[in-house]
């Protein structure tokens, strides 16, 4: 299992529209193969933050979603709106207990 952690900052006249982008960009990813949940969130302290965070079954579930129309949409449409680069970081996980 992979857990993606992803992290981009908007040009601040520019948040509420990648909010706009990046929903729908969520509710599609949630139907792709392999996709146990995909989620974004906004920073509470800066708006111009946001956070996904995705579980995938496995890299190659991964690396066809990075390959899918809304993907690849998306992420062509962050020029201009965002500060700089998004960081995408892939996590191998092999085990999960709850904490609380």
């Amino acid at each position: 299992m992979l857990v993606v952690i992803a992290r981009v900052k908007a040009l601040p006249e520019k948040a509420d529209e990648l909010a706009g982008l990046l929903a729908p960009l969520a509710a599609a990813s949630r139907g792709d193969q392999g996709c146990r949940s995909y989620e974004f969130y906004r920073d509470v302290e800066d708006p111009t933050l946001f956070c996904s965070v995705e579980t995938w079954d496995s890299r190659a579930d991964l690396d066809a979603h990075m390959g899918q129309s809304h993907t690849t949409d998306a992420l062509g449409r962050l020029p201009g709106m965002v500060a700089g680069a998004p960081t995408i970081h892939a996590h191998e996980v092999s085990a999960s207990t709850q904490v609380a």
